[in-house]
């Protein structure tokens, strides 16, 4: 059988020697005469999709630094509590005393220059509703010493708090120390009012009203309004939060 195979093999050699090769070359300039092409079939798919991607490049506002979320206070961080908390009084067409974000609800920074849609998206990608609710002060402030005893303090607005040594010895909220006894209105999203982040708003919350809109979409609507008074983006720190340890 192996002798076979060989002979079989060596009468085709003489044949696979003579076989020619059918080939052919040109030379293809790597250069700017490629901008004068046009791929049909990747032009067809950009067209599918660009007018689903258009709105996301509107430019909205113009911010005059790059803004990033760090802890403990950031530029970015502070922009989102009080940004938030405004929205929530022109959603709610009352006064909101306090807001409170998460940073961990701050995915991106906020690019120098024109500000899109895009962005305002990539910042802020979840899909989390502004709620507002009543709370007792003294429920307020068991939510302050959560955070503070936890080493994990969130965003917020319209407060003024030093921590030294994981104590709270300073806790201002809208402007007057904290009054156990007082009721006030706080703004949020439908992530911490569930549970997130391990606050557990919803057991100290009264009065719970949702809005139904995205965190998102108002912050974009509160950046137009901003640029439509020729309004720019000049986000900063300013001592809301000071960690002491």
């Amino acid at each position: 059988m192996k002798k076979s195979a060989i002979l079989v093999l060596a009468c085709m050699l003489p044949a696979l020697s003579f076989a020619q090769l059918d080939y052919k070359w040109e030379v293809v300039r790597i250069d700017s005469t490629f901008d004068n092409g046009k791929d049909y079939t990747v032009t067809k798919i950009i067209e599918k999709y660009d007018s689903l991607v258009a709105p996301l490049q509107e430019i909205i506002g113009y911010a005059e630094d790059e803004y990033s979320g760090r802890y403990p206070e950031s530029p970015l961080s502070n922009f989102a509590a009080d940004a938030l908390r405004e929205c929530a009084i022109s959603l709610s067409g009352g006064n909101v005393d306090v807001a409170l974000t998460n940073f961990g609800g701050i995915r991106s920074s906020m690019p120098k220059g024109a500000v899109r849609v895009y962005d305002i998206y990539s910042i802020f990608p979840f899909n989390n509703d502004i709620v507002w609710f009543d709370v007792k002060g003294s429920d307020l402030r068991a939510i302050f010493e959560r955070m503070v005893k936890s080493g994990k303090m969130q965003a917020w607005s319209n407060v003024e708090l030093v921590v030294e040594g994981r104590k709270i010895s300073k806790l201002n909220v809208a402007g007057s120390p904290l009054d156990d006894s007082r009721v006030y209105r706080l703004a949020t999203i439908n992530f911490l009012m569930e549970g997130g982040d391990g606050l557990a708003l919803s057991k100290v919350a009264q009065n719970q009203v949702s809005s139904g809109v995205y965190l998102r979409d108002a912050f974009v609507g509160y950046i137009k309004d901003k640029t439509a008074k020729g309004e720019k983006l000049k986000l900063a720190i300013d001592g809301r939060v000071k960690i002491i340890e």
